[in-house]
């Protein structure tokens, strides 16, 4: 099938997001895009929903990358990167994905530019967040889903997993994987605007970053980052 052609490029200045729901898309014809070895993996899955997952994730990936470049998506080549992070070869353009529920999520920024997406399914029935918080959040972030936690479960519930994925995003855009701490930073506060990542460990890998908490469909949580404050996101 003729797949679409979004254009050439992407500003410097604009970082494209796509959010998929996993059940509505065509797993069918995005497998025959996707390479002998990603359809190897897809099938190493032992349910099927995980299946799909994998195949609509890297399927449509393949899809918006080709579609930018004005290229076939079944003739693009990755790479592994830092920290077994996944590239095109020759870094035309940047790219993150993440999935959680029934939602894939993938950020594209023009090439340099790293970029980290994150989003998660919120989890209403969660009792242990301030627990969490105070194990996994740098001090001011616990102390902000403490005071949540006293006056509404709900909003500390959200409040939580706005952090998280943007914690979350931070982690995956930096590349540092399991070497940085989750509480070697802060990300308060989060809006719906760029805030600057607060590099609370004095790790260089953590200067510079700023990171977006995206407004998100009822029950999830999706935030972006990026090198830099001048960037905007827009969905596509």
């Amino acid at each position: 099938m003729p797949w679409p052609t979004f254009g050439t490029s992407i500003s410097p200045m604009r970082i494209e997001v796509s959010v998929v729901p996993v059940r509505a898309s065509p797993a069918d014809m995005l497998w025959d895009v996707l390479s002998d070895e990603e359809r190897r993996r897809a099938e190493r899955y032992r349910f099927e929903e995980d299946r799909r997952r994998s195949v609509v994730a890297r399927g449509m990936l393949r899809v918006l990358l080709g579609g930018r470049l004005g290229r076939d998506p079944r003739r693009l080549e990755f790479v592994e990167g830092a920290q077994g992070k996944p590239a095109l070869r020759g870094r035309e353009l940047e790219f993150n994905v993440s999935h959680s529920g029934d939602r894939v999520a993938i950020a594209i920024a023009a090439g340099g530019s790293p970029v980290g997406i994150d989003i998660e399914v919120e989890q209403p029935r969660m009792t242990d967040l301030v627990v969490l918080a105070r194990r996994y959040f740098s001090p001011g972030e616990a102390r902000e889903v403490e005071r949540a936690a006293e006056v509404d479960a709900d909003a500390a519930m959200r409040l939580f997993f706005t952090i998280w994925t943007a914690k979350e995003a931070v982690i995956k855009a930096v590349g540092g994987g399991l070497s940085i701490e989750l509480a070697s930073f802060s990300v308060l506060p989060v809006q719906t605007r760029l805030g600057a990542v607060e590099n609370l460990g004095g790790d260089p890998k953590l200067d510079g970053w700023h990171v977006a908490a995206l407004p998100s469909e009822e029950g999830y949580r999706t935030a972006v980052c990026a090198l830099g404050a001048e960037w905007e996101i827009v969905r596509v």
